[in-house]
């Protein structure tokens, strides 16, 4: 055999490992993935893949992929129950397909050539229906996908278990009724519909700033009507997901300082106490915030990801300190404001072993409480109970004044 004989063999048998891989699948935890596009993906069951053809748009294969999905939930009940959702799903399909708008190299969004669909079967139904189809489906349609894509940012969840995220209730209830919230007919369809649109881009469209987009695809989207303000607005609202606990952070410590005694509460001034890495990573989270998502990496959603394993790891013992800080000082004052917080889980428990880690601190704390209490007693106002009583020489409502007098665009 000859040296080129063997290079066309070895490559032969490189091109059938590769295509055997095509048919490798694995189950993890219940889930299923198939190697797909180069890389081990999760596979959703194969009645929820949108099935797209952009190359003949003419032949809308997007809706009528997305009408044999709806044809399938619950014997098609669906599209008797829920017309106008029907053909919000179908139209919006058929417009993510157009526009090339769809979640590429997903296995929520394959290929035509990729798929074992039967076109035929679902043909005279899909056109039907996509004939009644108005632009105001379709807006119907776009905005349920911007109400997913949104929570994703903020969850890393496109649809949870039920319908909770605010903005997806209040449009399923406007455009379909109150009973559309409690339909698990609804809720199936939406599982499968939330994922087929491009996360980057619909991101991009509620301006999301910085978001990782080919000049092709903003030229696509931004074609899209524009979304309405209250959703663009909602961006900002919460932190990316991933990034909650600082969010917690420095929302706890804001609170606890507006508390009317916190200028006679001692802040320690240890390094793990320190204010100003948080306060800079959470301005940097809100001024970009697609940096810091869980997944911006693995979706691509943007350039240079920042590694929240590292922050974590960087921040451990800091993370630490302040949380068991914040719950010493709510447990251990009356009426700071922030009570409400201690029904988020990470904020620790007042244990024999947290007073022990900081037993000096809490024994000043408890004895400033009881001193505010005595007063209090007597009918003492606030302002002379401060006056009264010395405050320390670094106070709690003195390091956080630094850090909002620095850090004050992020308080207008």
């Amino acid at each position: 055999m000859s040296s080129g004989d063997c290079l066309v063999a070895v490559a032969d048998s490189v091109l059938n490992s590769i295509d055997k891989l095509n048919k490798v699948e694995y189950n993890r935890k219940g889930r299923k993935y198939k190697f797909v596009n180069k890389t081990f993906q999760r596979v959703r069951e194969e009645d929820k893949h949108l099935i797209i053809f952009p190359e003949q748009p003419e032949l809308h294969l997007g809706a009528v992929s997305a009408y044999s999905i709806l044809s399938t939930i619950n014997d098609g009940t669906i599209l008797e129950s829920y017309p106008d959702f029907c053909r919000a799903i179908v139209g919006t399909a058929d417009l993510l397909e157009t526009k090339g708008s769809c979640e590429v190299g997903d296995s929520s969004v394959i290929h035509y050539r990729n798929s074992q669909f039967d076109v035929e079967e679902y043909k005279q139904g899909a056109f039907e229906l996509l004939e009644s189809v108005s632009d105001e489906h379709r807006t119907m349609g776009l905005n349920l996908m911007l109400c997913a894509k949104l929570n994703f940012l903020h969850t890393d969840h496109h649809i949870g278990v039920k319908v909770e995220s605010y903005y997806m209730k209040y449009f399923l209830v406007e455009y379909f009724g109150e009973e559309a919230l409690t339909s698990p007919d609804i809720l199936v369809a939406l599982k499968s519909f939330v994922h087929w649109g491009h996360i980057g881009g619909f991101l991009y469209r509620l301006e999301v700033p910085n978001i990782s987009l080919s000049p092709q695809l903003k030229t696509s989207f931004d074609t899209l009507p524009d979304p309405v303000p209250e959703l663009k607005e909602s961006v900002h609202d919460r932190y990316p997901s991933g990034t909650s606990k600082y969010s917690l952070i420095r929302k706890a410590i804001d609170t606890i300082a507006d508390y009317q005694y916190s200028s006679l509460i001692p802040y320690p001034q240890e390094p793990q106490f320190d204010l100003q890495w948080l306060y800079q990573l959470c301005h940097d989270i809100e001024s970009d915030p697609i940096r810091y998502h869980l997944r911006s990496a693995s979706k691509s959603l943007c350039e240079e990801p920042v590694s929240l394993n590292a922050i974590a790891s960087k921040y451990t013992h800091n993370v630490k300190a302040l949380l068991e800080f914040v719950s010493l000082v709510i447990n251990t004052f009356e009426d700071t404001g922030g009570e409400y917080l201690l029904q988020n889980s990470k904020i620790p428990t007042l244990t024999p072993q947290l007073i022990e880690g900081h037993k000096t601190l809490y024994q000043e704390f408890e004895q400033i409480s009881t001193s505010i209490q005595e007063y209090e007693a007597k009918d003492w106002e606030p302002d002379e109970i401060v006056l009264r009583l010395s405050c320390p020489e670094h106070s709690l409502v003195d390091a956080v004044s630094a850090m909002r007098q620095r850090f004050s665009d992020d308080y207008e």
